[in-house]
């Protein structure tokens, strides 16, 4: 049996997978610390990981006066501003794999660490909600990536065994809890701010256009 034949779902990391939000993220990331500077090497090592490790990092580095719930809520309320007045299209390539595959019968889902109001908002303004038969979002969990716990939801949810999912991730915590999850994992590096490739991945590609499930 090929790999092809042998997977019965896609799971899709969002942002950095889907479409390219992470300048959105950061543009907030930014706001949230001015007049302090937050360089783009210390934004990005934290792309991939959960809100949590994030929020945790900004209150030490740059806003102890604050508890982490009133920094979770202005970075919230930033965030959503930004996907709503900018928001990011679905990559070159996005919606014709997405209709490709849903071509095949195979079930797709969205596993994002982001929040769920960031989560709808960016998928409806990248017009791409239709293509999902699930959405699971971090606060469903109670593990963030790079435990499994997202991705073996979203196996759930579609009614498909982990081992039977194919996953695209972006990140090093993406691609950990896919490994973990017990998945095929391909790592896209369409980004703008890309991680390098992952030693975990099965399979590593530049674009989505470059996607091919045989």
């Amino acid at each position: 049996m090929t790999v092809a034949q042998s997977i019965k779902a896609v799971i899709f990391d969002l942002d950095g997978v889907l479409v390219d939000s992470e300048p959105a993220h950061q543009a907030a990331s930014r706001r949230l610390v001015a007049p302090a500077v937050m360089t783009d090497e210390e934004y990005g090592a934290f792309v991939g990981s959960s809100i949590e490790a994030f929020m945790a990092w900004v209150q030490e580095r740059f806003l102890p006066g604050l508890t982490i719930e009133e920094i979770v809520a202005c970075y919230d309320a930033l965030v959503l501003a930004e996907l709503r007045d900018h928001p990011p299209p679905a990559f070159d390539g996005a919606p014709e794999l997405l209709a490709a595959l849903r071509g095949q019968g195979l079930p797709l889902a969205v596993a994002s660490q982001s929040l769920p109001a960031w989560v709808e908002v960016t998928l409806s303004g990248a017009c791409l909600t239709a293509y999902f038969d699930a959405v699971v979002t971090a606060s469903e969990v109670a593990q963030p990536k790079p435990a499994p716990d997202l991705f073996l939801l979203a196996a759930q949810r579609l009614g498909v065994e982990p081992r039977a999912c194919l996953v695209v991730e972006d990140s090093p915590p993406g691609v950990a809890a896919g490994v973990a999850a017990g998945m095929v994992v391909v790592q896209s590096r369409q980004g703008s701010m890309a991680p390098p490739p992952q030693a975990g991945a099965h399979r590593v590609i530049g674009t989505l256009r470059a996607f091919h499930l045989e």
